[in-house]
């Protein structure tokens, strides 16, 4: 089976780039070509409601980053981090369990946020400190297996914690 991979249908001149997939396999070869543009270290938040293809876009990331295995890429919900071994370290966090600053504090983020490898961090939209030269990638259900996906280019600037 072919996939077709998404071109941006629209670019803003803010730096934003929109793209319409129409199935999961089109959002998984989005987030492939998306991992094609990541530096390393890198950060990328994933922002969208329940159900816009958030895991399914950070799955096409890690095997586009080099994972061999993508059945690997499991939304990390309950665990809050995977870690899985491509050619960088690929750390897969979700925050839709936590709230308040001592859940993410637990969680340990700031040890690895932008340090090595790459960050895909689900519900990005929580983090409770800012993600300076993060990827911004916002997902929106257009019905169906139809999503909307709109690609930010980072902020620059060092990631800065609240400690």
């Amino acid at each position: 089976m072919t996939v077709r991979v998404p071109r941006a249908s629209l670019t803003t001149k803010s730096g934003k780039s929109v793209f319409v997939t129409r199935s999961p396999e089109e959002t998984e070869a989005l987030g492939r070509r998306i991992a094609r543009g990541l530096t390393v270290p890198g950060v990328v938040l994933l922002r969208g409601s329940l159900g816009t293809g958030k895991t399914t876009l950070a799955r096409g990331i890690a095997t586009g980053l080099g994972l061999e295995d993508s059945s690997l890429v499991n939304s990390p919900s309950f665990t809050l981090v995977n870690i899985y071994k491509a050619k960088h370290l690929i750390y897969h966090v979700d925050l839709y369990r936590l709230e308040g600053e001592r859940d993410f504090r637990s969680v340990g983020i700031e040890d690895f946020f932008g340090e090595d490898g790459v960050t895909i961090v689900e519900w990005g939209e929580r983090l409770p400190f800012p993600a300076r030269s993060a990827l911004a990638v916002d997902l929106d259900d257009a019905g169906g297996d139809t999503r909307v996906i709109t690609v930010s280019k980072p902020i620059r600037g060092k990631h800065k914690s609240r400690k």
